[in-house]
């Protein structure tokens, strides 16, 4: 059976009203389906997102100048945290990439195009 237009935009929103978390960290391991979520968490921010059509999501988060650590950076989760219940937390997707020296003397961002199917 075929997803109409308007459920799959439907399905679309629902998963962009859920992403009010992205937690970059220092664990390196490679990520998969089962692996949980954040393995090292270093900082968490509010990301931007944004519905590009009924299929895609924009999702960006920057981390400037004034923000430092003294471990490279290896690894980003999107998740959703419940705003009203630390326990109520559901890690949506991870990503882990090369290590990244953040200083003083840079800044980070990173940015996904989520494709909903």
């Amino acid at each position: 059976m075929a997803t109409l237009i308007e459920g799959n935009r439907f399905l679309t929103e629902q998963l962009a009203d859920k992403i009010n978390e992205m937690i970059f960290g220092f664990d390196g391991t490679v990520a998969t389906s089962e692996d949980g979520g954040i393995g090292q968490p270093a900082v968490t921010i509010i990301p931007t997102v944004r519905i590009l059509d009924e299929h895609t999501i924009s999702v960006e988060g920057r981390l400037n100048n004034s923000t430092t650590f003294n471990t490279p950076l290896r690894e980003v989760v999107l998740q959703y945290q419940n705003p009203l219940d630390d326990t109520d937390v559901v890690p949506l997707f991870r990503y882990t990439f090369n290590s990244f020296n953040k200083s003083t003397s840079n800044e980070l961002k990173f940015s996904v195009l989520l494709e909903v199917k």
